[in-house]
């Protein structure tokens, strides 16, 4: 379980529930809900689990543009975890293009055979024009994800700002475009009835993130939002927020 307030790993927590009966193990990052990006060595240490325990790894890595305080590490690149890796990636967060559903897999044979297997019986077909884009969309020229980093880099400033003078608790998000806050300053008892207080009196939508925890109560005291909007609708936000919430 990640927790505030820098969601970092818990190592020896990880090591306790692995074992040589574990069969794999999966990883987030960037990651969501929390915007953390896994540090080397968190992931080092995730490498050695792998590798003592003959444990297969798979890493969904669809924020690996969206990076902004240092560059993404994928496990793939960890010495000795290529052959027990599965990558997953996607279109949908890079190219803003969720709804096409167009993902891939990378791995080495021994491990796409079983991908290829699954696979056959979730997904019929993506249509074709549509992964003909995704072909010219792969081949964009660095200056894209460049501008992509400025771009989301400067929403994250306005929107992280404005949270703070709306007065959240706002935890560090080095990557995705995620920002996760602690909302216990406006009195209320989980995230579940902030966000329909946020919906029906302010006027503003965001994620409880408890959904996304075994125990909820780990992410009751937690709001997740999110800056891949306009910036005029981010200002609209923060204003609601900063002229109808009030502490207590």
């Amino acid at each position: 379980t990640l927790r505030p307030p820098d969601f970092s790993v818990p190592l020896e927590e990880l090591k306790a529930a692995v074992s040589k009966n574990t069969r794999a193990i999966m990883i987030n990052t960037p990651h969501n809900p929390t915007g953390k990006m896994f540090t080397r060595e968190e992931l080092e240490f995730i490498a050695t689990l792998c590798k003592e325990n003959d444990v297969l790894l798979f890493a969904d890595e669809v924020y690996d543009k969206l990076a902004f305080e240092a560059d993404h590490i994928s496990m793939a690149s960890i010495p000795g975890m290529y052959e027990r890796t599965v990558t997953m990636n996607s279109l949908g967060k890079t190219f803003s293009l969720t709804g096409w559903k167009i993902g891939w897999a990378i791995a080495p044979p021994h491990l796409t055979w079983g991908v290829r297997q699954a696979h056959s019986f979730l997904t019929f077909a993506t249509c074709t024009p549509m992964q003909a884009a995704a072909a010219a969309a792969l081949r964009a020229p660095d200056s894209y994800y460049e501008e992509l980093r400025r771009d989301y880099g400067a929403k994250k400033a306005l929107l992280v700002n404005g949270l703070k003078d709306a007065g959240f608790i706002v935890y560090p998000s080095s990557g995705t475009y995620f920002v996760m806050v602690d909302h216990t300053p406006f009195g209320f008892d989980n995230d579940i009835e902030f966000c329909e207080y946020l919906i029906r009196e302010v006027g503003v939508v965001a994620i409880p993130p408890s959904v996304f925890y075994l125990n909820p109560e780990d992410g009751k005291n937690l709001v997740r939002f999110t800056f891949c909007k306009d910036d005029e609708t981010l200002r609209a936000a923060v204003e609601r927020m900063k002229t109808k919430l009030r502490k207590k």
